[in-house]
């Protein structure tokens, strides 16, 4: 849908230069492509997308997004699907281990939030 041509400024393409075709209409398609090769363009470059998620004091979650789930039946995995917002749904497919540790993960969790919030301590009188 775009014919963009990408120049590295550096060899180690932390620099890109590149030309987009200018359009008199965007709609939500257009936008839509933009992104993903924008996307591809920022998958190359460096330093990478950091391994480890930012701080949660610094990261701007989104609240009780929309998702879909389901079994990967050929890797026997979980193909999970989040929506955002602005990026549209994003897939991932998780392997049966990695599934297992975040189910686990969730488990803990919900016994920990038990455990702070269902169990209160004892009122003492004056």
């Amino acid at each position: 849908m775009f014919l963009i041509s990408v120049e590295w400024q550096d060899e180690d393409k932390s620099r890109a230069r590149f030309q987009l075709p200018g359009r008199e209409e965007w709609r939500a398609e257009h936008i839509d492509a933009l992104m993903s090769v924008l996307a591809q363009i920022r998958e190359e470059m460096s330093p990478p997308v950091a391994q480890e998620p930012p701080q949660l004091q610094e990261a701007q979650a989104l609240h009780d997004p929309r998702y879909r789930t389901t079994l990967h039946e050929f890797s026997g995995g979980t193909l999970l699907s989040f929506r955002h917002p602005s990026l549209g749904w994003l897939p991932f497919l998780l392997p049966s281990q990695q599934r297992i540790r975040i189910a686990q993960s969730f488990e803990q969790q919900e016994a920990a939030w038990r455990e702070i919030h269902l169990v209160q301590p004892e009122k003492r009188g004056p």
